[in-house]
């Protein structure tokens, strides 16, 4: 693919992707543009800093599973998934 056809590709895949992955994409490319010589922390995307800063309130406020429940959930979730 020449240049113009891999930026027509992006730009189609951009707008017809999730919020979801809207967010993780900006993320990916905001840690591509911003990656060199920076703490892993001013890498994430502004979603996935949420998302931690979510778990430690969840965390101090002792709203948490235990690892083997969680583990638990993981091995049934995936164990059909091969």
């Amino acid at each position: 693919m020449n240049s113009a056809e891999i930026r027509s590709d992006l730009l189609n895949k951009i707008e017809h992707s999730s919020v979801h992955q809207l967010k993780e994409i900006y993320g990916l490319l905001q840690n591509y543009f911003n990656g060199s010589g920076t703490e892993e922390w001013d890498q994430l995307s502004s979603y996935q800093k949420e998302k931690i800063e979510k778990g430690i309130r969840e965390a101090d406020k002792g709203i948490t599973k235990p690892l083997n429940e969680v583990t638990a959930r993981l091995r049934r979730k995936y164990a059909s998934n091969g």
